[in-house]
This record gives C-alpha cells, sequence and structure tokens, in this order.
C-alpha cells in the first residue's frame, strides 16, 4: 500500500526555514519563489556566512554579492525578482538564549507549522534542526547532504523515541518519520575532510568536487517539496549518485521506518 506524507500544515500559508544559504541551499530558496508564486508563504533564509569570490562558481551568487551575507544578499535579490518578501537571519541557526527576547533557533516562528529545509554541512546545525522536531506533524525536516558527486535527501520529524503507534500511517498518510539524524546517525559524528580554512565550495579545487552537484541536489529537495504540497510524496528519502546517473528512492513505508527504529518495535498502522 502506497503511503504519502502528511501535508496538512503546507496547505495554508506555510512557513518554510532554509537552512544554509551556500551550495545547495541557495538553489532551494530561488526554488522555492518559483514553487510558490502566487500562493501565500513564509520563506526565511538562515546562513551567518559571506559570499567569497570562489562561491560564485558553484553557489548561487554574483560578483555583486561579495562580501555580503549569504541569506542577506539572497533574501534582497529574490524579494526583488519574485516581488514576495524573504526574510533572514545572519545569524547561526542555533544561538545562545541570552535572553527573555532573544530567539534560541532564528528564522524558526516560536510555535506552530514549519517546514525545515537544512543544506549546511556540519553536524552542529544538524544537531539544532533535530531539536526543533516536536514530534508531530506540525513540523517536517528535510536534510539534503553532498560529497564530491553523490547525495541523499532525507525527510523525517521525529528525532526522539515516540510510541510509534496508529498515528503513523492513517489511512494512506504517513503523518510520522524519522528524522534525517535518526536515519543516518552518521551525520551527527562525520568529520569533515576539508581544511577547517577551506569551505565546502573552495574544496572543488581539492576534491575534484562536481560544479553541478548542489542544482542537482537543489532539484531533489524541490521535488519533495512540490510533491508534499501535492500531497503525493511517498519518499523518506532520495540518494543520488551522479556517477551512475541514478536516483535511488526509500518509500516511507511502516517496514522503512521498523529497519530504522529497529526490529524489536511493532509499529501500528490504522486502515
Amino acid at each position: 500500500m502506497p503511503y504519502h506524507l502528511d501535508n496538512a500544515f503546507l496547505l495554508d500559508d506555510p512557513w518554510i526555514t532554509v537552512v544554509g544559504c551556500g551550495g545547495t541551499g541557495g538553489f532551494v530558496a530561488e526554488g522555492l519563489c518559483r514553487l510558490f508564486q502566487g500562493r501565500q508563504a513564509t520563506i526565511v533564509l538562515v546562513d551567518h556566512d559571506r559570499v567569497e569570490p570562489h562561491n560564485l562558481l558553484r553557489q548561487n551568487f554574483y560578483p555583486e554579492d561579495v562580501g555580503r551575507f549569504k541569506s542577506q544578499a539572497l533574501a534582497d535579490r529574490l524579494t526583488r525578482v519574485y516581488r514576495r518578501p524573504v526574510g533572514y537571519s545572519v545569524y547561526p541557526f542555533r544561538e545562545d538564549d541570552s535572553g527573555p527576547h532573544g530567539p534560541r533557533y532564528p528564522g524558526l516562528p516560536s510555535y506552530g507549522n514549519c517546514l525545515l529545509i537544512g543544506c549546511a554541512d556540519n553536524a552542529a546545525a544538524r544537531r539544532a534542526m533535530a531539536e526543533c522536531l516536536p514530534g508531530d506533524p506540525r513540523r517536517w525536516l528535510i536534510d539534503a547532504g553532498n560529497d564530491t558527486n553523490w547525495g541523499q535527501v532525507l525527510v523525517g520529524n521525529v528525532a526522539d523515541e515516540v510510541d510509534w503507534d496508529e498515528r503513523a500511517f492513517v489511512d494512506g498518510t504517513c503523518r510520522l518519520l524519522p528524522a534525517p539524524t535518526l536515519q543516518r546517525p552518521d551525520l551527527l559524528t562525520a568529520v569533515s575532510t576539508t581544511p577547517p580554512d577551506v569551505d565546502c565550495a573552495a574544496a572543488l579545487d581539492l576534491t575534484d568536487q562536481d560544479p553541478t552537484i548542489n542544482q542537482m541536489m537543489a532539484s531533489l529537495v524541490l521535488q519533495v517539496v512540490r510533491r508534499m504540497v501535492a500531497g503525493t510524496c511517498p519518499f523518506m528519502g532520495l540518494y543520488l549518485d551522479m556517477e551512475l546517473g541514478t536516483v535511488t528512492p526509500t518509500y516511507a513505508t511502516p517496514e522503512a521506518v521498523e529497519r530504522v527504529i529497529g526490529s524489536d518495535s511493532e509499529l501500528g498502522m490504522a486502515a
């Protein structure tokens, strides 16, 4: 039986936050503005890095953006081109909760529905995003990560242990899925092989990273978003291999969830 991801939170003025506006995130941000043309949606970009000259090869920036914060440069341009407000934050996604009025997670609503799209390449940001998942259908996380010529897009909304009961799969709808960090725990422990003073874009010269990998990854992310909006997204994960020219899906099914949470668990479902 096919299941599709719950999309109730995307039907009425959804809040979408993109964390990481570099290689993949910059193309995702523009794609969202295209997807939601003529529709109400709050789009917020989060990135504390600035545009550097070597970013211009693989990222969605132009020479006049060099020196500006990535999130700000993108938000200003997309606001102007698509004639819609695009918010931004120039702080790390997780910041210290230093005062009663300071948001701990810039770019997130204090409560309510939200689609988080993670395009960050570090474990700290992924951990912070996972901590924002309440474990119910109101907030979902799409995580995109890549290496030289391969990558994965993972989807989920439960970062902690929950009772996987009949709430998970109801009438052909998947309402609960393990978060990306549960599907791939190595995302929280992986150590980058790139020198610490060289970012993802500059790594092209060191690792022969394909200059089109980020656009490919962004296309997969946007396909997941498009199908979630339409109520037809069956994916828990998409795995890209540009060397083989393949995209391999993992479908959201009770069996797939059981493989992630452990064979000793019994996952119930309702008709």
